[in-house]
């Protein structure tokens, strides 16, 4: 793991982390560049969706500048705007990022960016495993995280089980499951679910 802190006597706080992979190597970067929380300004007349892409041209620039040097994090990278257009935003600057030699680390809950990892081999796909547990109020079963991350493995977004956990009325989402249109081949396989037999599938694609 990797971890620090205090030993007998110092008073400091510990903390240890297990490295997800069989050899460990850390890389260091000339540059870092993150667009990881919320940064819209009202007096400043700037939208969320704004401050996000303001963001993602600094990422470029140090893509430009440092290459494989530069390390990019985005955090849901295309929201806070028209779903369908903020996917294609995000898709075209991680396309450039990676044509620019980047280091990229992406999280997301949009299916076209979840497909373009699977196919594009320059990007490795990872979901944050869930484990279906029963409701105890209402009807069905509730997916709840674990807290392990799959390698190679698609999950989904949960968003029904995440209002039902903070208690929204059931007849409510029961019109939202009805609003829901039907499968359209989303990157959403249950390769994350804790209780799916055969483990995870690979993300780099043909």
């Amino acid at each position: 793991g990797v971890g620090g802190g205090g030993g007998g006597g110092g008073g400091g706080d510990g903390a240890a982390m297990a490295v997800a992979v069989s050899s460990p190597r850390v890389d260091f970067f000339s540059a870092v560049v993150s667009d990881l929380a919320e940064a819209q300004d009202v007096a400043a007349g700037t939208s969320s969706y704004s401050a996000h892409v303001r963001s993602c041209a600094r990422a470029l620039d140090a893509a430009g500048a440092h290459g494989a040097s530069a390390l990019v994090l985005l955090d849901e990278p295309g929201a806070s705007t028209e779903p369908a257009e903020g996917a294609a935003v995000a898709q075209a600057l991680i396309e450039e990022l990676l044509a620019r030699g980047a280091r990229l680390v992406a999280t997301t809950h949009a299916s076209p960016l979840k497909l373009l990892a699977l196919r594009d081999t320059r990007l490795q796909v990872a979901a944050m495993q869930r484990r279906r547990v029963d409701r105890r109020n209402g009807p069905g079963a509730a997916k709840l995280p674990t807290y392990s991350m799959l390698l190679g493995a698609v999950g989904g977004s949960y968003a029904l089980d995440a209002a039902a956990r903070e208690g929204l009325p059931e007849a409510l989402l029961a019109r939202a499951r009805g609003l829901l249109p039907g499968a359209e081949g989303d990157a959403d396989d249950g390769d994350a679910d804790a209780d799916a037999a055969g483990g995870g599938r690979s993300g780099r694609g043909g």
